[in-house]
């Protein structure tokens, strides 16, 4: 196929008008993770017991996040985005998705338990993002697989507050528009509350510390700062 050849031309380090994080993805699944791009990586879902001690080990950060992503499912209600947090290792520890399509989000990888590591499910947002640490968007023919190039996903990674990478939190479509673009709107919610899950995850932490909080704007302060750290008793930053 067309995608099969662009994925080959950009090994030959061939420009084909790709992002930029797009085009190190490709060469990450080719010369890192070894994958063929002639062979399909469906999607893979852990068993039972498997994604019992991935949720076991992520148990804190799904209950702090939970009400999060309740939120931002409710923005985005009507639209048939699906809701992914993936743990380190982009393992799918908890999902919020419309129960009349399981069926088709399960087939796409879409649901609780997946793994979307780009070892082994090629570049994807959740593999991306964890890879890069950076908020991205893969979108359609981005996909290194071609089983996956009917999705639209946009990912932002979720920072504990020792600033190690804790998870990802992803927001995909099954099918969407052509156009990269129409994700911008999802990129931004993502964002936002993926900083709301962090500062919440910072007040857990540090319930017997100051916190001080920032903003550009005072009268978001309280409600929805830009930024936090937490300070011990002798002044000294311990969070953030």
């Amino acid at each position: 196929s067309e995608h099969i050849r662009e994925i080959e031309r950009v090994s030959r380090g061939i420009a084909t008008g790709r992002d930029e994080t797009v085009v190190k993805s490709w060469l990450r699944c080719l010369e890192e993770h070894r994958l063929d791009p002639t062979q399909a990586c469906e999607a893979f879902i852990l068993p039972e017991s498997r994604l019992r001690e991935h949720r076991q080990q992520s148990e804190d950060l799904v209950r702090i996040a939970r009400s999060g992503l309740e939120h931002l499912f409710s923005q985005v209600a009507g639209q048939n985005y699906v809701l992914l947090l993936s743990d380190r290792q982009g393992v799918t520890v908890e999902f919020l998705g419309d129960p009349l399509f399981d069926n088709n989000l399960r087939k796409a990888g879409l649901y609780l338990g997946s793994e979307w590591s780009e070892g082994r499910a090629g570049t994807c947002a959740v593999g991306a993002c964890l890879e890069t640490g950076e908020a991205l968007t893969i979108h359609q023919t981005d996909h290194f697989d071609n089983t996956h190039t009917p999705l639209s996903c946009t990912a932002a990674p979720i920072y504990d507050t020792a600033g190690g990478l804790a998870a990802v939190l992803d927001i995909s479509l099954l099918s969407s528009p052509i156009l990269k673009t129409s994700q911008n709107l999802a990129r931004h919610l993502v964002a936002a509350t993926v900083r709301r899950i962090e500062l919440a995850n910072l007040m857990a932490q540090t319930r017997h510390e100051w916190v001080l909080r920032f903003s550009r704007s005072p009268e978001f302060l309280d409600v929805d700062p830009e930024a936090a750290v937490s300070i011990d008793g002798s002044g000294r930053i311990i969070g953030m």
